[in-house]
């Protein structure tokens, strides 16, 4: 019985390290990766990490996305904030909420 036990933990921990990322895999491929391109990348780049001479955020430091909640990111894209310009009038709401998602799924990467 033990054995049966531990054998299911160590399933259930492998299943769930091996998964873990398919939602930002797919989330990468998906509608929003060609918004994301077609209306941040050229400011932000693909890998989130921003055009070093515009000085946007840098959307995988652990600790500007620890800053930020997720009503503050959208905030910002639907109303846009310093010299990036808001999008709401471009954008639909499920959109601009997929984008949030879509820039907490750099963290750490």
């Amino acid at each position: 019985m033990k054995k049966a036990v531990l054998m299911l933990t160590v399933i259930a921990a492998f299943i769930s390290v091996t998964t873990a990322n398919i939602p930002v895999q797919a989330q990468r491929k998906g509608p929003v990766a060609k918004v994301y391109t077609a209306q941040c990348a050229k400011c932000h780049s693909e890998d989130g990490k921003g055009i070093a001479s515009l000085q946007p955020p840098d959307f995988t430091d652990p600790k500007w996305q620890a800053s930020r909640t997720n009503k503050q990111l959208n905030a910002g894209i639907a109303n846009g904030i310093g010299v990036m310009p808001g999008f709401k009038g471009a954008l639909k709401p499920a959109q601009i909420s997929a984008l949030v998602a879509y820039v907490r799924a750099f963290k750490g990467r």
